[in-house]
């Protein structure tokens, strides 16, 4: 299971051990500054693996598409939070949570603030 904490300046998402595994990653940290939007899609995209997993609708790590660099961790196409970035090695992280329509309100909430 995902994890997401809130810490004063940035945003740290911390992946499942299997979810590592599946994506060769552990960690991301994204500085609140960096979000340019937030959202809950539902995210039926054809992405380039270049290192990770995807298995039918689940994908996990690095992907690519028309010059955009996506950090996917999803079993699902449906309902997923997404993070548009600005100056972040990934343009574009797609999560799926258990929780997520109650994490999109503190992330929003937190961008009005910084």
């Amino acid at each position: 299971m995902k994890t997401i904490l809130f810490e004063e300046d940035k945003l740290i998402i911390s992946l499942s051990s299997l979810e590592t595994i599946l994506g060769l990653k552990h960690t991301i940290e994204v500085p609140y500054n960096n979000i340019k939007d937030v959202s809950i899609e539902d995210t039926h995209l054809f992405l380039w693996k270049i290192y990770g997993t995807h298995l039918g609708a689940s994908k996990y790590g690095y992907f690519k598409k028309d010059g955009v660099n996506y950090f996917v961790a999803s079993s699902t196409n449906k309902g997923n939070l997404v993070l548009t970035l600005n100056n972040h090695k990934y343009d574009k992280i797609i999560l799926e949570l258990d929780h997520v329509e109650d994490v999109l309100p503190q992330i929003q909430n937190r961008l009005r603030t910084d």
